[in-house]
């Protein structure tokens, strides 16, 4: 028994559902651990967040090598793509340059805010 009206019921769509970073930018109050990092060591929370993300330490010292920040902009937009966040590789590439510190800490506040293995090995070892 085929009926057309539950043919027409059946069919899916995907959607994919995008979404807002969990803290802005300039956030940064909100862990007042992070934030002094930030400001005081800047290569510290760098590489921390790059370690969160499962790539090389040494990343963070291509951003201190350059006006704009290669590793920062990368990084922005991978966890914006990864999580589904709206918003623009322009955007990520602008705020990279003038607020890299800032960058690097709204990226972290994502990966501990979200906690989702960054690598295949990671989930691997959780099961």
């Amino acid at each position: 028994y085929y009926n057309d009206r539950t043919a027409s019921t059946i069919t899916s769509t995907s959607t994919t559902t995008s979404t807002t970073w969990t803290t802005g930018l300039c956030h940064c109050c909100s862990d007042g651990d992070q934030c002094c990092r930030s400001c005081w060591c800047f290569l510290c929370i760098s590489c921390q967040t790059v370690k969160l993300r499962g790539q090389c330490l040494c990343l963070p010292l291509l951003d201190m090598c350059s006006v704009i920040h290669p590793i920062a902009m990368t990084l922005r937009a991978t966890t914006r793509e990864r999580y589904s966040i709206q918003g623009s590789f322009c955007v990520d590439c602008l705020l990279s340059t003038f607020c890299c510190p800032c960058v690097y800490c709204q990226v972290h506040r994502e990966h501990q805010h979200r906690q989702l293995p960054s690598m295949l090995g990671d989930i691997v070892q959780r099961k």
